[in-house]
């Protein structure tokens, strides 16, 4: 692979630009199919914790805010996984020298693309740890 600045691509530089353009591709896909999981399970779970009565389903009532910041947790983990294996092909893409042959994010797109992928997990299981902080309070009342 040539890595001089003013040398024409190569083959094998678009070789490896599409391989690493496919690996991002992959990992945004996973991103994106984890924050729908999130955003739906939440959603389910919202919703079904809204419906219970507390004196039939107490069980229930302190379970669903145990498990719905499980569920951020263990989704908001895979969610940084793909994140950082993005910036793993990124290294790659950039150390390779590919920038040249052209970007691999928009300039001067930085990271605000990934806000919501990083906050939403911890949204979320805020949201349960106040359930479950009025739960306890309204059971102490």
């Amino acid at each position: 692979m040539s890595h001089l600045p003013d040398a024409p691509p190569t083959p094998n530089d678009w070789s490896f630009y599409n391989a690493l353009r496919e690996q991002w591709t992959h990992e945004d896909n996973l991103i994106n199919h984890r924050l729908m999981w999130l955003i739906l399970s939440q959603g389910l779970l919202f919703t079904a914790y809204g419906t219970l009565n507390v004196d039939q389903h107490r069980w229930l009532v302190k379970g669903f805010p145990l498990f719905g910041m499980a569920v951020s947790a263990v989704i908001g983990i895979s969610i940084y996984a793909a994140l950082d294996a993005s910036h793993v092909i990124e290294r790659a893409y950039r150390a390779a020298g590919l920038d040249r042959l052209c970007q691999l994010t928009p300039h001067g797109a930085g990271n605000r693309g990934n806000w919501a992928a990083k906050a939403l997990p911890f949204v979320f299981g805020t949201l349960w740890l106040l359930a479950a902080t009025g739960f306890i309070q309204q059971a102490s009342v």
